[in-house]
């Protein structure tokens, strides 16, 4: 083995210039002699001439380190899906992700608080038609008349409640508009009729309710499922019901169309025999021009005894263009009601005389009572069903049409194209402004709702993004 006088540090403290005089000049003079050394020594020279020629990297604007540089790669490299956009575009992409859940949100929420208050308005109206039909009840009990109208049902502004205020009702029902339904009474000699309108359709409620002097309520013409009328005396005695059993009862239906040369004239002629036969209209609507050529479309209920007089002058009106009549016999469904009803007042009778002589535990007792509870429900919509049938065997129903003559006018011409334009122009302008304050309403109503559910679920999943994102830049500055 090779020794050599100097090591590999002081042959590179030598090209550093790091030696004295005397040292380099005899390290000089030993590289002459010795060609390891001198090889050492042109292998640290290229080294040396390498490291003079490389140049360090320029850092971009803005970062003033190492570690600056290489979190931003970091971020750069996290951006996932969207590292391709620039940052102003990757905001717009999060801001339309967003937008997008909030109209998600607004899909599904708005459509089931819509259905939800609809639904709670219905309720409410059937709960209001309950308390007018117990309050018209009590009002002809205590004053021995119906009511007039809804208002004389409320409490009065001073002093006692009066017939013209029985204190009844609220003043927001007798006012005629309640959760979203409008209430139409009508009293109709010992009879009346109360209709619940829904205010706007298909927003505050989808269904027409309407009750009578039984107390039933209808759901869009038939009885509501489940329900019990309200409490009222019960009008048909053992002894009316014997003379209804002897004889047959016939439900009378007559339709009846009729095409008359003056409306008005024929219009004021039903309302006359309406009065005179001692009728009145169930339901009554009216279309076209009611001056000149209207046509009106009513289901009338007339008494049996006066519906064929009655039938004669409707005839007199005008052309008959279409007639028919039926009948059905409910002779035995009255029969049956009416044993029904009896066999309930017995079991009423007999539970009742239980729960007087009954001493035993608190939950038989209990139970007694629940008994006799439903078994006067069953009476009261038994009696409500027998008195609904007895109306119909007492007045005949009549579904009359009235149609105009036709006659065309010489003088009647087709409205210019300027009146046209200008028509166009104002129902525009009417839709615009409405669908304005359509929209307006809807932000107030709505608005709060999306917002609390934005927050809810889109806090959330922007905290678990930055978490991530954090998480990411350790991994990254750690590497």
């Amino acid at each position: 083995m090779k020794t050599h006088p100097h090591d590999p540090e002081t042959v590179m403290a030598y090209f550093d210039g790091e030696l004295s005089s005397t040292e380099a000049a005899d390290l000089a003079a030993h590289l002459h002699v010795c060609p390891d050394c001198s090889k050492l020594a042109d292998d640290f020279f290229h080294v040396s001439g390498a490291l003079t020629k490389w140049q360090v990297e320029i850092l971009p604007p803005g970062t003033n380190d190492a570690a600056t540089l290489l979190k931003t790669k970091s971020r750069a490299s996290i951006s996932g899906f969207f590292g391709w956009l620039r940052p102003s575009n990757r905001i717009l992409v999060y801001t339309v992700a967003v937008g997008a859940l909030c109209v998600l949100l607004f899909a599904i929420a708005v459509p089931n608080l819509i259905r939800s208050k609809m639904a709670t308005n219905e309720a409410s109206a059937v709960g209001s038609l309950r308390t007018l039909t117990t309050a018209t009840i009590m009002y002809n009990d205590q004053y021995h008349h119906l009511p007039p109208s809804l208002e004389s049902l409320a409490a009065p502004t001073h002093g006692q409640p009066h017939a013209d205020a029985a204190d009844l009702i609220d003043p927001t029902l007798a006012s005629g508009s309640k959760s979203g339904y409008r209430f139409t009474y009508q009293p109709l000699g010992n009879r009346y009729t109360i209709t619940a309108e829904a205010i706007e359709p298909e927003k505050s409620g989808t269904r027409l309710f309407s009750t009578d002097e039984t107390g039933i309520i209808f759901s869009n013409g038939k009885p509501l499922d489940g329900y019990v009328s309200a409490p009222q005396k019960s009008q048909s005695t053992s002894k009316e019901v014997a003379q209804r059993e002897r004889v047959a009862m016939i439900a009378r239906a007559i339709e009846l169309s009729i095409v008359v040369k003056d409306f008005a004239s024929a219009r004021a002629s039903l309302d006359a025999l309406l009065i005179r036969h001692r009728g009145y209209a169930a339901q009554l609507s009216i279309s076209g021009d009611p001056s000149s050529r209207g046509s009106l479309q009513a289901s009338l209920r007339i008494p049996v005894p006066e519906v064929d007089s009655a039938l004669a002058e409707l005839k007199v009106l005008g052309r008959v263009e279409q007639e028919s009549q039926s009948g059905e016999e409910v002779t035995m469904r009255h029969a049956d009601l009416a044993a029904r009803i009896s066999n309930a007042l017995e079991t009423e009778a007999r539970l009742k005389d239980i729960l007087r002589t009954r001493t035993g535990k608190v939950a038989d007792v209990l139970e007694v009572e629940q008994q006799i509870s439903q078994t006067r429900g069953q009476i009261e919509q038994m009696e409500a069903e027998l008195k609904t049938l007895e109306a119909r065997v007492d007045f005949a129903s009549v579904t009359l049409t009235l149609s105009t003559e036709f006659k065309d006018r010489v003088g009647e011409l087709s409205p210019s194209a300027g009146t046209r334009i200008r028509n166009a122009s104002v129902s525009g302008y009417r839709d615009f402004r409405e669908t304005m304050i359509e929209l307006i309403v809807w932000i107030l109503t709505s608005g709060p709702g999306i917002v609390l559910w934005a927050a809810i679920l889109v806090l959330p999943l922007l905290w678990i993004w930055r978490r991530w994102r954090a998480v990411q830049s350790r991994l990254h500055a750690a590497a």
